[in-house]
């Protein structure tokens, strides 16, 4: 099904047909530094790699013509094999700046929300991306949450904001998830990780405290942990993962300096990530885990 806007002529992809056309995109390692891949090398390369995607269970994906040029500018659609449906798009650099991302991702939308019935869309995009988080915010999606990623050409990991939109509005009903640790010394295991984990308290109730809340990061909410003083025989130890994507060999040094008990030294796990652990006087297990 072709689609249309005011300037542009979006056409179901073809990879045979515009693998030639797109390779100014595909092989261009400016464009594709925010890709989820390396620069093609060829045009045969891209050939293949349009093929692949589009033959993933539910893809939707279209080429992007100026209306009335046969060349293709771009691409953009929904990806397959999502269990929701991922809003995607790239253009050429010598058409960056034109608003044509936004208009054929709102058509995009547009379609998915009405020929194709879908309930939801979303696109991951990564934090600095600053043109195409404005995409997504022209188009009505919002931040959902955040991830830590790293993709095979990346020589460090990076932070991805998910974006959303559902086809007719409807509340969080879950906008934060805090654990609740009981520990025996509510001030000193605050301290702790102050030190080890650069945390911050958010707040502590009693003297000494009988509860206190600890966020990670410089803002207001955010990743966060509440610590509750109970006695030593009701502390049953838990794990507590805690994903990061920099500094995360700046953390370990400050854990062995912070005098952390049972410190264990960074390893590469076989799912693709790095992770060092320590443990609270507790036995509570504080696991720190970067995409390796």
């Amino acid at each position: 099904m072709e689609l249309k806007t005011s300037r542009l002529d979006l056409t179901p992809l073809d990879p045979e047909e515009h693998a030639d056309a797109l390779h100014a995109a595909y092989g261009d390692p400016v464009v594709m530094s925010w890709w989820t891949r390396p620069a093609t090398a060829t045009e045969a390369e891209t050939r293949q790699l349009l093929a692949a995607d589009a033959a993933q269970p539910g893809a939707a994906l279209w080429a992007i013509r100026r209306a009335g040029d046969p060349a293709a500018i771009g691409m953009a659609g929904l990806l397959g094999g999502t269990a929701i449906p991922g809003l995607s798009w790239i253009l050429a650099e010598s058409e960056w700046g034109h608003g044509f991302a936004t208009e054929a991702a709102s058509a995009i939308v547009e379609h998915a929300f009405g020929a194709a019935g879908h309930d939801r869309v979303e696109a991951w995009v990564e934090s600095t991306n600053t043109r195409s988080i404005a995409v997504c915010r022209k188009i009505g999606l919002t931040e959902r949450g955040r991830l830590a990623q790293r993709y095979e050409h990346r020589d460090r990991p990076h932070e991805m904001i998910v974006l959303g939109r559902a086809r007719h509005p409807e509340p969080t009903s879950v906008l934060h998830l805090e654990p609740v640790l009981p520990v025996t010394d509510v001030a000193a295991t605050t301290e702790l990780l102050r030190a080890a984990l650069a945390g911050r308290v958010s707040f502590s109730a009693g003297e000494p405290p009988e509860v206190a809340g600890m966020v990670f990061g410089p803002w207001s909410a955010g990743p966060s942990v509440q610590f509750v003083r109970k006695p030593r025989g009701e502390c049953a130890p838990v794990v507590l993962t805690l994903d990061v994507v920099a500094g995360f060999d700046e953390l370990y040094a400050a854990v062995t300096a912070a005098g952390t008990a049972g410190v264990e030294p960074p390893v590469r796990e076989p799912w693709g990530r790095r992770e060092f652990a320590f443990r609270l006087p507790e036995g509570h297990r504080i696991v720190v885990s970067t995409p390796g």
